[in-house]
């Protein structure tokens, strides 16, 4: 059976809670990497839980249903907004005056190191962009959202994330750790993406007893 995406609900039962508590997305090669140990431990430490408890983000797991479950890798979720270039909006002709568009932020997401080199990264992220786009036709959002990793700005251009621009949003990383970018979600998803994003736009809930 495929890996499946489901949504983070509480009360977090006793076998989903192992699954999270032995997530690693270190392993032996991102042990001096500060963003992965940020994302490792937004999961390990429980920071997740005050944004589900008061309503202000989504945490979603890649799990394998047939391993207990496994937790292959997740990401967690929150609405925000984002600002452009005078330049980028000429772009949107008569969106010229709109100081702030809506956006869906991709706060944390991470793959345990042990799935690490199996497409399950692409995989995940092309799921939340499904998610993503399925959201944009209901609500007024227009972008997704990433602080990539710089080790790592290759895999989010490669599904059609760019840089984003404005001084506000660029001065908002660390240079060093971090890029701000950007996926428009008016645009159509890079060849090869809508069927997997398509397949697990609708995660049911799980953690609940």
């Amino acid at each position: 059976m495929a890996a499946q995406l489901r949504r983070l609900a509480l009360p977090v039962d006793e076998q989903l809670s192992r699954a999270i508590a032995g997530f690693d997305c270190l392993g032996k090669d991102h042990q001096d990497d500060p963003v992965a140990e940020n994302v490792n431990g937004f999961l390990a430490d429980g920071r997740y839980l005050p944004g589900l408890e008061h309503g202000i983000s989504s945490t979603y797991l890649l799990l394998d249903p047939e391993k207990d479950p496994v937790l292959i890798g997740y990401a967690t979720l929150t609405f925000d907004s984002v600002r452009l270039t005078n330049a980028e909006k000429k772009k949107m002709e008569e969106l010229i005056g709109v100081a702030q568009f809506g956006a869906i932020r991709i706060q944390m997401i991470g793959v345990d190191h042990r799935h690490q080199r199996a497409r399950c990264g692409s995989e995940l992220l092309e799921a939340i962009t499904g998610l993503a786009r399925k959201l944009s036709q209901d609500v007024a959002v227009r972008f997704l959202l990433a602080d990539a990793n710089v080790k790592r700005i290759g895999f989010y251009e490669a599904a059609g994330f760019v840089r984003n621009q404005a001084r506000r949003e660029a001065e908002r990383t660390d240079p060093e750790r971090s890029v701000s970018m950007r996926l428009d979600l008016i645009d159509p998803p890079p060849s090869g993406q809508l069927g997997e994003a398509d397949s697990m736009r609708r995660p049911q809930a799980v953690g609940v007893k």
